[in-house]
């Protein structure tokens, strides 16, 4: 496959999980690329086999809503999904820290001890830290 087509390959799956994170985020919350409502995801297309999507609202951690991305890229194992935490608590600052979700495994690295108590027990099947 020569680059051309690789780069169309890359913008023909990037639109097809775009549509299916939109969809599947929208049962649970609503968008908003200026952090006024539960997520945001990245409209912008880096030629990179990667969506990234900022978290506004700690429910869409669950792992209910996390398993749904997942399956989303079942057909595209070799892309990723970077679940970035981006809270704008007035006062207070969030560390970085988020989940990369792939077809096959959970990369945590989520800070819970920054978590309100409900959200400090959250795990997910197949997850692992950073090496």
């Amino acid at each position: 496959m020569d680059r051309h087509d690789e780069d169309g390959e890359q913008m023909r799956v990037w639109e097809l999980l775009y549509s299916r994170l939109k969809d599947r985020l929208s049962r649970f919350g609503t968008e908003d690329w200026l952090g006024r409502a539960d997520y945001w995801i990245v409209s912008d297309n880096w030629g990179t086999l990667q969506h990234k999507v900022y978290i506004n609202n700690l429910d869409l951690l669950a792992p209910s809503t996390v398993k749904s991305l997942q399956d989303a890229l079942a057909d595209f194992p070799s892309w990723e999904i970077v679940a970035a935490v981006d809270l704008k608590d007035e006062g207070q600052s969030w560390p970085d820290m988020g989940l990369i979700i792939r077809a096959h495994e959970i990369i945590d690295e989520l800070r819970r001890e920054y978590f309100p108590m409900q959200y400090q027990a959250l795990e997910y099947e197949g997850s692992r830290p950073r090496a």
